[in-house]
């Protein structure tokens, strides 16, 4: 899946770099589509189409790292940035994947929510 993953990162800089279309767009303009596809995804789970909900992924991951390759043209992040930072968070809130501890589906709940709340404290 990484050369998958680079190809992907490589057409979608290539997009902004040279689609008038997408050079055009902004961080709230691509919110637009994000929530269009969101809603797409949602449509083909309630429909059980998997061939439907293999695409709309695809347009939705699409328009999350566009967003993120626009922010980094904007000069707020790199796009490499909110995945370490969903990296930390999963750490935080499911601790027991990196130590090998099996827990329970309500200690895992637990945890999760404990974790959710101290970060909601900091914030």
């Amino acid at each position: 899946m990484e050369k998958e993953l680079d190809e992907f990162v490589k057409l979608a800089r290539k997009t902004l770099a040279e689609c008038p279309w997408a050079n055009l767009q902004d961080v709230k303009s691509y919110v637009k589509q994000l929530t269009s596809e969101a809603e797409e995804v949602k449509t083909a789970v309630a429909n059980n189409d998997h061939e439907n909900l293999k695409e709309e992924l695809g347009d939705l991951f699409w328009d999350t790292l566009m967003v993120m390759l626009i922010a980094e043209k904007e000069g707020w992040f790199k796009p490499k940035e909110p995945l370490l930072s969903l990296i930390e968070k999963m750490r935080r809130r499911k601790p027991f994947l990196f130590t090998g501890r099996k827990v329970t589906l309500e200690e895992a709940e637990r945890m999760w929510s404990e974790a959710k709340a101290k970060e909601k404290m900091r914030r």
